[in-house]
């Protein structure tokens, strides 16, 4: 392996792509960790820091991430067509890996969004020949959330169990219950069942399988015309959007606490009318803030002294799938019952000074590594995958390029 490898093997790297992706990746650790990596739920404690990063980050660092999944998507199809190659048969087969992977890991951690982006990505396979203009218009529609207003309406008018609480209510409490009395083995079995069921019906009730296809194909059309890779062309565009994107957030977060303060019997005597209300609201008001995160952390890394520091996340999104996955590879066992049991007793505060903490340590690592290895050790195995070759270059060595 002493001659210089092949071009195609160390595509281009994006500064800035990489660096959101890292700024995705702290959100995901910081609320993973105050979630207890889902165990909060059994026992709440709505602190004000709880309520601080969930407004945040909760649903908000995995919707960045499915939105770079878009734009991911556009970049290695741009690649490859700039090649003469069709990829599309090879990208549905890269997916299949990425299920593959998710669903390995939800058995450890049920919290796991490998195995959703590997089902819903495949969307992209479909519209991937639309203009932007109809993949913009496809988009809306997904982040308009019309299910909920149909289940309003239907609330409204009593139809057939319309007003029953959705299933994944009591699916999560009985797998939450289940879990604290799981052992390893008991929870992997648990979460390959019950558990698994639970989370894709979450998926499909609460809107977010809708948002994510609408942010795959928002991220495949920022990809299109370079608002990342030539995000000075969009300077002007850019600071319009993101003062729409917090006014947006300002007026829906005021909706979203009036309603929150009205009498459950403001539409109905008893029944789901206002709930179903509350959750389009909330869903639009999760999209807005991530846009202004979004455009908030472009505009500061646009600004030479800002780029620096924001550059320091750099290498945990160019090794994201790893990172990812070692968040709960450590976490779980720190929270659950059958490892320290932190869920019970470690309190919000302290947990996000050890999020803090722990995703500091993943950016070392992440440091370290990128210098030395090519890829991250499991997007290694994702890449070895999909071309079906170990022959793959994973160590760096002095005659090796360093543009990736």
């Amino acid at each position: 392996m002493n001659e210089p490898l092949p071009n195609h093997y160390f595509p281009q790297r994006s500064e800035l792509i990489d660096s959101l992706r890292g700024f995705a990746l702290m959100g995901i650790c910081l609320v993973h960790f105050m979630e207890y990596f889902e165990l909060y739920w059994v026992n709440q404690d709505p602190t004000f820091l709880h309520n601080l990063v969930f407004f945040l980050f909760a649903g908000k660092a995995y919707a960045i991430f499915a939105l770079m999944f878009g734009l991911s998507f556009f970049i290695i199809m741009d690649n490859q067509a700039k090649k003469g190659v069709n990829f599309s048969y090879r990208f549905a087969w890269r997916l299949l890996i990425l299920l593959a992977i998710g669903y390995i890991h939800t058995l450890y951690y049920l919290g796991d969004i490998l195995s959703v982006l590997g089902v819903i990505g495949l969307s992209l396979l479909f519209v991937q020949g639309l203009s932007n203009r109809w993949l913009i218009a496809i988009a809306l529609l997904c982040l308009l959330q019309l299910p909920f207003y149909y289940h309003f309406f239907a609330a409204l008018n009593n139809l057939p169990g319309a007003n029953d609480n959705p299933a994944f209510f009591s699916l999560f409490g009985n797998v939450y219950a289940a879990i604290e009395k799981a052992s390893f083995t008991e929870l992997m079995l648990l979460n390959s069942s019950a558990g698994l069921y639970a989370k894709w019906i979450f998926f499909v009730e609460s809107g977010r399988g809708l948002q994510l296809i609408g942010l795959f194909l928002l991220g495949l059309v920022l990809g299109r015309i370079g608002f990342f890779t030539q995000a000075d062309k969009f300077d002007r565009h850019r600071i319009k959007a993101l003062g729409i994107a917090l006014l947006a957030v300002i007026a829906l977060y005021a909706f979203d606490k009036y309603l929150t303060q009205l009498p459950d019997t403001i539409f109905q005597e008893k029944g789901m009318a206002k709930w179903y209300l509350q959750q389009a609201i909330g869903s639009y008001l999760s999209t807005a803030v991530m846009a202004s995160l979004v455009l908030l952390f472009v505009q500061f890394y646009l600004w030479q002294r800002s780029a620096k520091l924001l550059n320091l996340l750099a290498p945990c999104g160019r090794i994201s799938l790893s990172i990812y996955l070692i968040q709960s590879l450590v976490g779980v066992p720190l929270f659950y019952p059958y490892g320290l049991g932190w869920y019970k007793t470690i309190g919000q505060t302290n947990s996000l000074l050890a999020g803090i903490v722990f995703y500091t340590l993943l950016i070392m690592l992440a440091h370290w590594w990128v210098k030395r290895f090519h890829y991250g050790p499991v997007e290694w195995l994702w890449r070895s995958a999909t071309y079906m070759t170990t022959k793959v270059p994973f160590r760096r060595t002095t005659t090796q390029p360093t543009n990736n």
